[in-house]
């Protein structure tokens, strides 16, 4: 018998029981996490999923991680699931079907964030943080989405798309929130439905806002060093043409902004539904040399630790995707050709086997005496994992203890009792609104 035969021979996952056609299509969309955690609950660390008409596979666990990351590219393919971004930004990044156009790609994007990079940015951070802090008054409150969205994009304008954009920053916002609401990750992007009309045309508006901005830049490449201008330059990328240059330009500023808002979002949620730690956190910073840390000078390890704790249990990716480009066996299971194979952060955080008590709100566990995340490097995996890690992780985390050192070491914020419920509605996982938060200066 030929290993393909043995291997054909062998039984696929234990499926979710679902709808006739659908699956738990329509589950899925009402509730992500649920879905997936008591399918775990029932069949374990491997199980089947149906999503309309596809099939899957979800993986829970540090050894099906490292797994999934190793073979990306090679058994785990990348860009058919990224098709839903085309319309948004164009066959760029992760969606570039060509292996090595979407390596460098990425690589471009990974140079953003290196060298001595990240201090410049965290210096526009603290300065747009200060700027909004000055606007607060001595006390009132403010809708916590629909006040940290603008304001990371505000920093994430200005950080990696220069002065220009941060100056139609109130123009370019509504138009990528247009995009976001357009993303589909089941349906054909091509559908005649309203979202897909505001989405095309918030592409055409925000296409005519960046060409101007590029001709500029490429008349006067000295004047500028932030990453649009990395952009412009790339030999490879100019040659690509301009609505490549665009669409490198998009995904970056709305993958730079959108995760970290719904993450800065969470931590703040846990630190006020667990008032003492935060202050612990709070008297640390006080103790500290600055309240709203600038390049060089890190936010205080309890905060960092408070950050990590709301990624495990509050991931914002549900959860990542590949398609599978060859027939793989894993525990005995045979996943064909053309399944998914999925990963689902909220359910591999909470773990026993991998964290202790993990229901439990302990950012302690990511302190150096217990550092459960470094018992193996793929136990946490809210920035992805692998070559395709997200870049602008440490961007990301910077930008989320300056605003929140910055907010909490000048205002007493009222504690939120009762738990938070997430929603999903610009494709990321995050509090759901409304959600007023309560200050008055200390």
């Amino acid at each position: 018998m030929t290993e393909a035969a043995r291997i054909g021979e062998l039984r696929t996952p234990p499926m979710v029981r679902g709808l006739p056609l659908l699956g738990s299509f329509l589950e899925w969309r009402r509730d992500h996490l649920g879905v997936f955690l008591r399918a775990y609950q029932r069949h374990g660390p491997v199980f089947g999923i149906r999503l309309g008409p596809q099939k899957g596979v979800v993986l829970v666990g540090p050894k099906y991680h490292e797994f999934y990351f190793r073979e990306v590219d090679r058994t785990l393919s990348v860009p058919e699931l990224y098709r839903f971004v085309v319309p948004m930004f164009g066959d760029v990044m992760m969606a570039a079907t060509d292996t090595d156009r979407r390596r460098r790609h990425v690589a471009l994007l990974q140079s953003a964030f290196q060298g001595g990079r990240l201090a410049g940015y965290t210096e526009v951070m603290a300065e747009e943080v200060d700027v909004w802090l000055a606007g607060l008054g001595d006390s009132g409150e403010f809708e916590l989405w629909d006040t940290f969205e603008p304001l990371v994009m505000r920093i994430a304008a200005a950080a990696l798309m220069g002065p220009e954009i941060r100056a139609k920053v109130e123009q370019f916002r509504p138009l990528l929130v247009d995009l976001a609401r357009g993303m589909e990750f089941i349906l054909p992007p091509n559908l005649p439905l309203p979202k897909f009309y505001r989405r095309d045309r918030a592409r055409r508006l925000l296409t005519e806002m960046l060409r101007p901005v590029l001709a500029r830049r490429r008349r006067h490449p000295d004047r500028y060093d932030d990453f649009l201008q990395t952009l412009v330059d790339d030999a490879e990328l100019r040659a690509e043409g301009d609505d490549v240059q665009v669409g490198m330009a998009l995904c970056t500023i709305f993958t730079g902004y959108i995760t970290t808002a719904a993450q800065a979002c969470w931590t703040l949620v846990q630190l006020l539904r667990h008032p003492d730690y935060l202050r612990s956190v709070v008297d640390e910073l006080d103790a500290g040399t600055t309240a709203c840390p600038r390049a060089g000078v890190r936010p205080a390890p309890r905060l960092d630790w408070a950050t990590k704790e709301s990624v495990r249990l509050n991931p914002v990716m549900s959860h990542y995707a590949r398609t599978t480009a060859k027939e793989y066996v894993v525990d005995g299971y045979r996943i064909p050709r053309g399944w998914l194979t999925m990963l689902c952060p909220g359910v591999a955080h909470r773990l026993p086997e991998v964290f202790t008590d993990p229901d439990r709100y302990d950012p302690e566990r990511f302190s150096p005496q217990r550092a459960e995340d470094k018992r193996n490097p793929n136990a946490l995996i809210g920035f992805s994992g692998g070559f395709y890690r997200c870049p602008g992780q440490a961007f990301g985390t910077s930008e989320i203890g300056i605003l929140l050192a910055g907010l909490i070491t000048r205002y007493e914020l009222t504690p939120l009792p009762e738990d938070v419920p997430a929603d999903f509605d610009l494709g990321v996982t995050k509090p759901k609104s409304p959600l007023r938060i309560r200050y008055r200066r200390r």
